[in-house]
């Protein structure tokens, strides 16, 4: 903090000495990272909180229910974060926001950080920042139980569904077999309800969401994997460097600790 200069007193008569107590908020305090301004007279002690952006539900990383530390939400990106954000003093405020919309309200200060299985990716980083990367990720292919597809290549022809604004939309895209057509969809949610509607033969999506839809659900099946070499990340503000040093700092923190080694078994059964 910067010192204060005292003014030199005149000893004419004064009946006492002005004394400057108050406190001023540093120029290199870098308590919370926030990208809105923060309190008068916050100090790095005191407790902040970090508005996050999730789309929900995007099972096992984002769902409804009883979370760490009084939270509605949990799920692993939610679980993980708030393990982050404890370890640097601060407190989670979920807000359930559209994916094909997160990053202009990241970007409009809505909210402060990311929290939502987002992959890391040249183009992402043009206008955000992301943390250090903490989960790796392929994509993979969902369909119906009694299909007779066993690959990508067998489904010529028919609707494939992704989630808009993903990288399993970009590789759909870029991958789909002739004559196939490639629909979007806004969330999970609406994925797994068109497959089960038959209004698509397949989900492209992240594996370890559409595992998990699997694993619940015996009406569908994975049949396919594709090794992209995906990372998630926390995503920020591009202004957002302190916080990001804040992130990266406590994500490195929980993991020394092993607490991401006990919510990542917690989540996928192995240690991460």
């Amino acid at each position: 903090m910067q010192s204060l200069r005292k003014n030199s007193l005149l000893a004419l008569g004064l009946a006492g000495a002005l004394v400057f107590g108050a406190t001023a908020c540093s120029s290199d305090d870098s308590d919370s990272g926030k990208a809105a301004p923060k309190d008068e007279g916050k100090t790095s002690e005191e407790a902040t909180t970090w508005k996050v952006c999730s789309d929900i539900p995007y099972e096992p990383f984002e769902m409804e229910g009883e979370g760490p530390r009084g939270l509605k939400y949990t799920g692993f990106d939610i679980d993980l974060l708030d393990a982050v954000a404890e370890d640097q003093n601060a407190t989670l405020d979920i807000i359930d926001s559209d994916f094909d919309t997160i990053f202009a309200s990241v970007n409009a200060g809505n909210c402060d950080v990311v929290a939502s299985a987002v992959t890391i990716t040249e183009e992402r980083q043009e206008n955000s920042l992301f943390s250090d990367p903490y989960f790796d990720a392929d994509q993979s292919l969902l369909i119906p139980a009694d299909s007779d597809a066993a690959k990508l290549e067998d489904l010529a022809g028919e609707t494939i569904g992704v989630q808009s604004g993903t990288t399993g939309e970009t590789f759909a895209n870029e991958n789909k077999p002739d004559g196939a057509t490639v629909k979007s969809y806004p969330d999970a949610a609406a994925l797994f309800a068109a497959i089960t509607a038959d209004e698509i033969a397949a989900v492209l999506q992240d594996l370890p969401v559409n595992s998990e839809r699997a694993r619940s659900d015996d009406s569908v099946k994975v049949i396919e994997q594709f090794p992209t070499g995906e990372q998630y990340g926390f995503a920020m503000a591009k202004e957002n460097s302190d916080l990001q040093a804040t992130v990266n700092k406590g994500l490195a923190a929980v993991k020394e600790a092993g607490t991401y080694d006990e919510i990542y078994e917690r989540y996928f059964g192995t240690e991460g």
